[in-house]
């Protein structure tokens, strides 16, 4: 005799079942509470496919795609410093600057220390005001393919050269 793990009744046939993401062995009156295994499988079917109407490409190497971000101008690296020296050479303040172009004086405090990234809006305001350029485009950049014999990945892998 057997217990069924739900109700506890001694049977002499445990169903196994799926209850709730848990495996269990039940008695028939408790099967209606679970799936059977056949019905939870994990595995996705397949379409079977006549024998020889898959023709791969294999050894076919595709060239890199080009990725939407490649083109799109990133922030430069120094921007902090840019907005500092213009600012410094309007011989504005920081609350001054920020007065004029409608921004809390903290923020931009935290621009010039690299506490935080200016929004595309703020690059805009700050690029048309202080005459200066905070963006950088990434196409000047060349990508390498560095490859190594072990196929373990390094740094080289995902270097960005500037020609």
């Amino acid at each position: 005799m057997q217990m069924c793990e739900l109700c506890g009744k001694l049977v002499d046939k445990l169903y196994k079942v799926m209850i709730e993401g848990s495996e269990m062995y039940v008695c028939k009156e408790c099967l209606k509470f679970g799936k059977a295994p056949k019905t939870y499988s994990r595995v996705k079917k397949v379409k079977k496919m006549a024998i020889g109407s898959y023709k791969g490409n294999k050894g076919v190497k595709k060239p890199r795609r080009r990725d939407i971000f490649d083109s799109l101008p990133s922030l430069r690296e120094d921007y902090g410093d840019v907005i500092r020296k213009a600012r410094e050479k309007l011989g504005l303040s920081i609350e001054e600057l920020a007065e004029k172009l409608k921004m809390k004086a903290t923020v931009l405090h935290k621009f010039e220390r690299y506490e935080l990234e200016p929004s595309d809006e703020e690059i805009k305001k700050l690029e048309k005001f202080l005459k200066v350029k905070l963006t950088e485009s990434s196409e000047g950049f060349e990508f390498y393919n560095i490859s190594s014999e072990d196929d373990s990945l390094t740094l080289g892998h995902f270097l960005k050269i500037k020609k």
